[in-house]
């Protein structure tokens, strides 16, 4: 296929997605509740409001929680607030101002990640992206809420966690520039791993829950700045969060990765076993719209929103 042809059949296939997706708009609205202190937090703009309509509304016909929680990205208005609190009622919609970055990096997702340590220190959290689907029953998500175990998003070539040490050594073999790869190679110089044996869980900050602490923030910082002093500002480049997600959640007690391909991300990698047999897809950039699949299981989503 050529490029220009490739580009005309995403426009394409997006326009008739972003058609399916608004159709959750003629749902009711989501019930939610639960015997845990459960939050859930998606960061939400103007352009996913549907989007992350489908991802929550089809979470919670499987996950109960307490409090549903929204990040603006800055371009929600009047409307989407109203749709918002239409469909997930006592939805709780926070700014960014809200939040103490100080000696934190900013954009580029690090809010997000503030925000759902702010709500760690009083609530079980889960990290919710607008780009899921859930597709079937969540069994190990809800037995890691009731046991208090963190778990996060995982992929079939990383099921196990690794050494900060074996993670820094693979890193520096890869010779990587990008911030993900080119960080964790120095994660063997960096003090806050130098006295401990914490494994570390290479996963996907769009789907992750973390037990209450108080702790989270304070270790990002250390984290955050003895990166920084590592690598200077490259440290504030795109995917610095999804690094540091990942520490938090490999110093969280209980942590363990999901199951590869019941939870996955869309051909990150791809998966022989069809797609319907997947409990949670998350359909993240690229192959978003590929085959239009992001489509088809939306659709199914919204029609068990009855």
């Amino acid at each position: 296929m050529s490029l220009l042809l490739e580009k005309i059949t995403t426009k394409i296939n997006k326009y008739r997605c972003d058609k399916t997706l608004r159709q959750v708009a003629m749902t009711v609205p989501a019930s939610y509740s639960s015997p845990h202190n459960v939050a859930i937090l998606s960061m939400v703009g103007k352009r996913v409001v549907y989007d992350y309509l489908v991802a929550v509304k089809s979470f919670l016909l499987y996950v109960g929680v307490k409090e549903v929680h929204v990040l603006s990205d800055g371009t929600l208005d009047v409307d989407d607030i109203r749709v918002l609190n239409q469909h997930v009622p006592g939805i709780i919609i926070h700014d960014a101002d809200e939040l103490d970055m100080s000696h934190l990096p900013r954009g580029n997702c690090w809010e997000r990640l503030v925000m759902l340590l702010t709500l760690a220190k009083d609530h079980y959290v889960i990290q919710l992206d607008a780009d899921i689907v859930i597709n079937g029953e969540m069994g190990e998500v809800s037995k890691a809420i009731a046991s208090n175990h963190g778990f996060i998003l995982g992929n079939e070539k990383w099921k196990k966690p690794v050494s900060m040490k074996e993670m820094a050594n693979i890193a520096k073999e890869w010779g990587s520039c990008h911030i993900q790869g080119y960080s964790e190679q120095y994660f063997d110089r960096l003090p806050l791993f130098s006295e401990s044996d914490c494994q570390y869980f290479r996963g996907c900050a769009a789907f992750v829950g973390l037990p209450a602490s108080e702790h989270y923030l304070s270790i990002l910082r250390q984290f955050s700045a003895q990166m920084e002093a590592e690598i200077g500002d490259k440290w504030y480049l795109w995917g610095s969060e999804q690094v540091s997600s990942n520490v938090i959640c490999s110093l969280s007690p209980g942590m363990s990765m999901l199951s590869w391909p019941k939870y996955q991300t869309y051909q990150f990698p791809l998966s022989n076993e069809p797609i319907k047999n997947a409990s949670l897809i998350h359909f993240m950039g690229t192959y978003r719209y590929h085959k239009n699949m992001y489509k088809k299981i939306a659709q199914d989503a919204i029609s068990s929103m009855v």
